[in-house]
């Protein structure tokens, strides 16, 4: 038993003096030094497109014909916990009935929202869905609130497009400003 207790000692000791464990962390640092950079050129002229699980800005859906897939049945609302989405739901100009219900006010409040999915779980009919859009900054709050009219409108990244690659990209001067547009043609997988 003496024996082992020695031998541990000395193993410790030789350890010690040879300073074992500051070369393992000195190879460690020195090879993350001579490895090849993964910095991407954002947004000069790579732009990332995260995978189909990513969850992003709302986008409302309509179907093949072009009408909107909400019924305002409320249920999103209901389910998010910082109650940052206000539907306000109305009967279409036929009035027929609760089947033809509509979204006369379908907004959320980005600031608060969570990003949780669970908004898009609740939907009866996959009207609500968290897009692949992560550029959400902007100068004022006004700009954080989303209204049904904007959210209405098609995503730069189609639902089909896989993602998690790195594609081109360029500036684009908008009414509200410049954006980064991807040029989803142009693309490589991204380097870890």
């Amino acid at each position: 038993m003496e024996d082992g207790k020695k031998g541990l000692d000395i193993f410790g000791l030789i350890k010690s003096v040879l300073f074992t464990d500051f070369v393992k962390g000195l190879v460690i640092t020195l090879g993350y030094n001579v490895s090849r950079s993964i910095t991407l050129r954002y947004p000069d002229t790579e732009k990332w497109i995260p995978y189909r699980r990513w969850r992003g800005m709302h986008t409302l859906n309509k179907d093949a014909n072009g009408r909107e897939l909400c019924v305002a049945c409320e249920l999103c609302s209901r389910a998010c916990p910082t109650q940052c989405i206000t539907v306000i739901p109305m009967e279409d100009a036929t009035g027929r009935g609760i089947a033809d219900r509509v979204a006369k006010v379908w907004k959320v409040d980005l600031v608060r929202c969570l990003f949780c999915g669970f908004c898009e779980d609740a939907c009866p009919t996959t009207a609500v869905r968290l897009g692949r859009e992560y550029e959400l900054a902007c100068h004022d709050l006004s700009c954080t609130v989303k209204e049904r009219e904007g959210l209405l409108k098609p995503q730069p990244v189609p639902e089909s497009f896989e993602g998690g690659v790195v594609v081109g990209a360029r500036f684009v001067r908008t009414p509200g400003g410049i954006s980064v547009v991807a040029d989803l043609s142009k693309s490589r997988k991204r380097a870890l």
